[in-house]
């Protein structure tokens, strides 16, 4: 096991980092109810469609709609980057597209175990995931850095952090992608 906030290895049984004195999070918090947005591929959905990814990016800008108010998929809290351009050039095997969005980490999120400001960063109540708060961020990009999956991102246009927080629970990207290749879970 590793600490959540410094990332060094805990001896077996610690119940406190020796490197930076953080609490584990199984002796500190455990969340239930935690949904997440989930990407598909190469699966079949109960409508018989293939639901691989075509980088249409309908996802990100019915996201960045939903949350500001304008299809700008700068905005948007999922990132779709189809790698086409590498696997034309060969440096690839196959034309695949990532996508990033935030998987909802159970537990103290490492992006939550690093954010100094009280109030910046908590849990909701419905669907268990990880809000930041622009009235209390700072902007300080610690969470950015501490998410090993890289899905919070600070926007300089805008001035804020920007992560999925599955939309209360009716998350935009899950509803309006035409190829079906999202899934809203229950993770924990």
């Amino acid at each position: 096991m590793f600490c959540q906030k410094c990332g060094k290895e805990l001896s077996k049984g610690a119940t406190v980092c020796a490197s930076c004195g953080f609490q584990p999070v199984e002796s500190k918090i455990r969340v239930k109810n935690i949904w997440r947005v989930t990407p598909t591929m190469g699966v079949v959905s109960e409508n018989k469609f293939a639901t691989d990814c075509t980088a249409c990016e309908t996802c990100m800008n019915f996201c960045s709609h939903f949350h500001e108010g304008s299809a700008n998929t700068v905005l948007s809290r999922i990132v779709i980057n189809p790698t086409e351009l590498e696997w034309m050039l060969h440096e690839t095997d196959d034309p695949t597209v990532e996508r990033t969005i935030c998987r909802q980490c159970p537990g103290l999120a490492p992006c939550m175990a690093v954010c100094k400001v009280a109030g910046a960063m908590y849990r909701d109540e419905k669907t268990g995931a990880v809000i930041i708060d622009p009235e209390y961020c700072n902007n300080c990009r610690a969470c950015e850095r501490a998410c090993p999956y890289n899905a919070v991102w600070y926007v300089e246009g805008a001035d804020k952090m920007l992560k999925c927080d599955l939309c209360g629970g009716e998350p935009q990207c899950v509803e309006v992608c035409p190829v079906f290749c999202l899934k809203y879970e229950k993770v924990a």
